[in-house]
């Protein structure tokens, strides 16, 4: 907000006003101003990047964002992107928090452009008249200071309030933003900013921003992991420091009513609920299991063994065509087998929260009422809530709460709500959900 609006004020402000009044007197770079004496007052961070807007731009007057389609196209810039992947973890601790708050979510690519911008209705009616829309250029080279470009510019999160922004004509908006990197060369590839009233720079959105950030980092960290993983032939996929089993299979079983199989060369398949069942066994137990146990497993205390061994005939011929063995004494997969429930109790053993949620997509085979299914499914379920609940931070347990398997779980809800700052825009959609459970 303005200063003048009374809605944020404080020594900033007063130095913010002082350096615009100071340096809008005179045309171009300061002219006879001192321009180190007329931002002396300012914040650090903000301090190196009006130097560096005056450098670039010569006065605040110059401050537009660009339109920058005649270079690149907004579809090609965002297809271009990495960051569209992790546009469903942003949303689901971000945007969605974010509706009918007066805030708004921009996510720019690493020149400072802004790819998307969601979030409020009325904020985002009024971003439009500053320019602050998909598509413009928001780095300091166009707009000087401001937070989504301060950001990548200077490599931190920033908070830029106010009269703190270089352009006169964006003085109304306050925001946070954090730079994205990339997993593996650790260079940021974007920033994600919150835009607003003076709640966007609260002291509690800087940790929001960085908690959200290292969630879209973890699900990108395991986009890489998984890509590698295959384009070596599953010979190897480390959580954490854990290296786990060679294998030649994955199976993915979380929140699907049946499971798939996936060979590196071959199309995924969609498994028979009974074959699917059979291999997610398979795969918790490395060592293989016998036929008497896979048939309890499978079809419970009445089970027969030649019932199991009839499934395995049907199953054997699928696996061969994709160049798997199925052994007996003990049954096991010869090349190894592995599945995303695995993925989430590795990241668990190894401590990284954030990326067990990341990868946890549902309960394990849902539909499934097999006796080995339902002990699988309930002891993933529990380790990864108790974990949650014990360890995780705020866009953690945010992420998790959107699972449908704790929509009805008021405890979960109230640890978040012991974390969350006071001044957290998810907070009145939480209490919401607390007292509708309790009610």
């Amino acid at each position: 907000m303005h200063p003048q609006s009374g809605e944020l004020a404080g020594p900033d402000q007063v130095a913010a006003a002082s350096a615009h009044s100071l340096i809008d007197s005179v045309p171009g770079t300061g002219g006879g101003v001192d321009v180190r004496s007329a931002v002396a007052g300012l914040r650090s961070v903000v301090r190196d990047s009006w130097l560096r807007s005056l450098q670039l731009l010569g006065s605040p007057a110059n401050a537009r964002p660009r339109d920058l389609d005649q270079f690149e196209p907004l579809a090609a810039a965002r297809e271009r992107s990495p960051l569209q992947h992790v546009l469903p973890v942003l949303d689901r601790l971000l945007v969605e928090p974010a509706r009918d708050t007066g805030l708004i979510v921009a996510i720019t690519n690493e020149q400072g452009r802004l790819l998307w911008v969601r979030g409020d209705r009325e904020t985002l009616r009024r971003a439009e008249h500053m320019d602050f829309v998909e598509g413009a250029d928001w780095s300091e080279a166009a707009v000087g200071t401001s937070a989504p470009g301060t950001a990548l510019a200077s490599g931190r999160g920033v908070q830029i309030a106010g009269a703190e922004h270089f352009s006169p004509a964006v003085q109304l908006l306050s925001c946070t933003a954090v730079p994205i990197r990339d997993p593996v060369s650790g260079v940021a590839i974007g920033a994600v900013d919150l835009t607003g009233d003076e709640r966007a720079v609260g002291p509690h959105s800087l940790a929001l921003m960085r908690a959200a950030v290292a969630a879209a980092e973890v699900e990108m960290r395991l986009a890489v992991l998984t890509a590698q993983h295959f384009a070596s032939g599953f010979d190897s996929f480390n959580a954490g420091d854990s290296v786990r089993m060679r294998a030649a299979a994955s199976l993915a079983t979380l929140g699907v009513q049946r499971a798939r199989l996936t060979v590196p060369g071959h199309a995924s398949i969609e498994l028979s609920g009974r074959h699917g069942e059979i291999l997610t066994l398979l795969s918790a137990h490395r060592d293989g299991l016998s036929a008497g146990r896979l048939a309890l497993d499978i079809y419970g205390e009445e089970a027969k063994e030649v019932t199991l061994r009839a499934e395995l005939a049907r199953l054997r011929p699928i696996l061969g065509e994709r160049g798997l063995e199925l052994a007996p004494r003990p049954y096991r997969v010869v090349q190894g087998i592995v599945s995303d429930a695995s993925d989430v109790l590795e990241f668990l053993s190894s401590g990284d929260t954030g990326a067990a949620v990341a990868r946890y997509r549902g309960e394990q085979l849902p539909a499934s009422d097999a006796p080995g299914i339902r002990a699988l499914r309930s002891e993933l379920s529990a380790t990864l809530r108790d974990q949650v609940l014990a360890t995780a931070d705020a866009a953690t347990l945010l992420a998790y709460l959107e699972l449908p398997e704790v929509a009805a779980d008021a405890q979960a809800f109230r640890t978040a709500l012991a974390i969350l700052p006071s001044g957290s825009p998810a907070r009145s959609r939480l209490v919401a959900r607390v007292e509708a459970l309790e009610a």
